[in-house]
C-alpha cells in the first residue's frame, strides 16, 4: 500500500534535504509505502482533529525544529 499524499506530503517536501537519506528512506519505506501506513502520525492526526497535520509533524510523531 502506498500513501495517497506521499507525492505531495509537506513534511517530506520540506524536510527532504534536512534528513539524513537513510532516515528518509526509512520512513519512506515503511510509513508511506509499508507496513507502518496506518500508524503514521500524519495521517492519525488528521483523522482525529479533522484538519492537516503541522507541516513539522513527521510520520513516526516526533516534531521537528
Amino acid at each position: 500500500m502506498v500513501c495517497e499524499k506521499l507525492k505531495t506530503c509537506p513534511f517530506f517536501k520540506k524536510y527532504k534535504e534536512d534528513l539524513a537519506p537513510t532516515d528518509y528512506e526509512l520512513m519512506i519505506e515503511n510509513y508511506c509505502k509499508g507496513p507502518l501506513t496506518h500508524q503514521c502520525a500524519r495521517l492519525n492526526y488528521e483523522k482525529e482533529h479533522g484538519q492537516k497535520p503541522p507541516d513539522d509533524l513527521s510520520p513516526i510523531g516526533e516534531y521537528i525544529k
